[in-house]
């Protein structure tokens, strides 16, 4: 006896349960994130162009940004249909126009999002590393080829995966009801070999690339980073300046945060491919599709809170964020173990602030 998708009773997961977790993240989660990562990535663009997009790593924390903001704003039109009362269709007119002008494919901006990062922590590796050489490899003209390339191979291959689906109506006789369901196309039928392949490619070679070149360049600029501090506690010199220490700490709480949501993207990406009935057409269709909504707030997640990594870690950020906005920086500044307010005067190296501390 064969099963519609949701109803099979070899489900793990049911789909009232499936349905209430989508409506939470597409209804709550998903808007109020929207509404925070917005302003956030605006600043981030902001701060780095003030900076100079002619230093590399301000070009590529900009384009950073750039698409994380592009993304976000991608996933809220895709969920824009949930915000209706009472906040349960999700394949609603928007959806459906959306798929069905194979508009999926501005979903890529997850896995450009990806790609930057990766590039971001082998610049960053290679500055530690090498930083002599690193001037020399990686020309700030070199860093934005790189990213247009990426850019370029990244994208057409995505919108070609989105033509692998389809909306499809299923009548269900007990209820006498009509549901439109996500479903593989004909074209995907017609070019099964293919789309699998490219799929492959796409949604689950390139992530995993990603991540383990972000996780190995991350390992190895923070053990050099490391050992790197300790010889200068033993010679009073460094090959980096201050600014690029503090600087690869930034960037490296970046990666780690870039890891702690993109893992999981990899995780249900190879169970997808080991175990097929985990897809939109398997066994498992309710716990797949839990699996993706958690995952799209996972890659939402990541796409705004590195705006709070650059503002606790950067004072130069936090510097120009000053200037950009014209706010004033409200938090405290403890200066050789002395509480500094934002009231004092402080005399500091950077002269971020100017505080006057007297020692008796």
């Amino acid at each position: 006896m064969g099963f519609i998708p949701w109803d099979n009773p070899d489900n793990i997961v049911s789909q009232e349960t499936e349905k209430a977790v989508e409506t939470a993240v597409g209804a709550v989660c998903l808007p109020v994130l929207f509404l925070l990562s917005v302003p956030c990535n605006v600043l981030n663009m902001a701060v780095f162009w003030k900076q100079g997009l002619s230093e590399r790593i301000n070009l590529c924390l900009f384009c950073l940004s750039l698409v994380d903001f592009l993304h976000v704003l991608n996933r809220f039109v895709v969920n824009v249909d949930r915000l209706r009362p009472p906040f349960t269709e999700d394949i609603g007119p928007v959806f459906e126009f959306i798929v069905n002008n194979r508009l999926v494919g501005f979903r890529t901006f997850t896995v450009l999002s990806g790609f930057y990062s990766m590039l971001i922590a082998c610049e960053r590796c290679l500055c530690v590393v090498s930083p002599l050489r690193s001037q020399t490899i990686l020309k700030t003209r070199t860093t934005a080829v790189l990213l247009a390339m990426g850019t370029v191979l990244i994208m057409p291959g995505s919108f070609l995966v989105a033509l692998r689906w389809g909306l499809a109506c299923v009548f269900d006789p007990d209820t006498n009801t009509t549901t439109k369901i996500i479903y593989t196309s004909q074209f995907y039928a017609q070019n099964r070999e293919h789309l699998d392949v490219l799929t492959f490619l796409v949604a689950t070679l390139q992530p995993f690339t990603h991540v383990t070149v972000v996780l190995s360049t991350t390992i190895v600029t923070s053990v050099k980073l490391k050992k790197m501090a300790s010889w200068r506690e033993k010679t009073s010199s460094c090959v980096l300046s201050s600014r690029e220490v503090a600087l690869t700490r930034t960037l490296i709480a970046v990666s780690v945060l870039y890891l702690a949501c993109s893992v999981p993207t990899i995780v249900a990406g190879t169970a997808v491919l080991v175990l097929p009935d985990f897809s939109l057409s398997g066994r498992y269709y309710n716990f797949g599709r839990l699996c993706l909504t958690m995952l799209e707030l996972g890659s939402i997640i990541n796409a705004t809170f590195n705006f709070f990594v650059y503002w606790s870690m950067g004072s130069r950020f936090r510097d120009t964020l000053h200037q950009v906005t014209g706010c004033k920086l409200s938090t405290s500044i403890r200066y050789q173990g002395v509480n500094c307010l934002p009231g004092n005067t402080v005399y500091s190296v950077h002269q971020v602030t100017r505080c006057k501390v007297f020692i008796r």
